[in-house]
């Protein structure tokens, strides 16, 4: 059996990235206009799917939050989170290497500009929270990688 300190950091590490998801995917369901735009400025989806993105990915990314937060199928909630993460790291590093000066939307639509390197690593550490807590999580099932 996992010791309690295991079961509750890997309870702890679910909850935060389940609340930081919930809170990226609040405004852009409550403003799927403007995250389309935001979705535009990276120029890598054809525009007929930018809609559908922006409309469909903040569900997505609420759903892996409740997963989280819930612990109803947090295993699939980590591999849901982590693999978003991993697809906004790309977005993000072509953003950056193009030189892009645009909000990464996030967080929901804004009209100010954030380097978005900073939003890289930001979001990186996202992700080894996500890695952290997908580790823990076998830790504590004792299930082998």
């Amino acid at each position: 059996m996992a010791s309690r300190g295991v079961i509750w950091l890997e309870r702890l590490a679910r909850w935060a990235l389940g609340l930081i998801f919930l809170a990226a995917a609040v405004p852009k369901i409550l403003d799927p206009s403007g995250f389309a735009l935001d979705i535009s400025h990276y120029a890598l989806l054809p525009d007929a799917l930018v809609n559908v993105a922006a409309i469909v990915l903040p569900w997505v990314e609420a759903v892996g939050a409740l997963a989280l937060l819930s612990g109803f199928a947090a295993e699939g909630g980590l591999l849901l989170v982590n693999g978003l993460m991993a697809v906004f790291l790309a977005a993000l590093a072509s953003a950056w290497i193009r030189g892009l000066d645009i909000d990464c939307g996030c967080f929901g639509h804004s009209a100010a500009r954030g380097h978005v390197g900073l939003a890289f690593l930001r979001d990186l550490g996202f992700l080894v929270l996500g890695l952290l807590a997908v580790w823990l999580r076998f830790r504590r099932l004792k299930v082998r990688l």
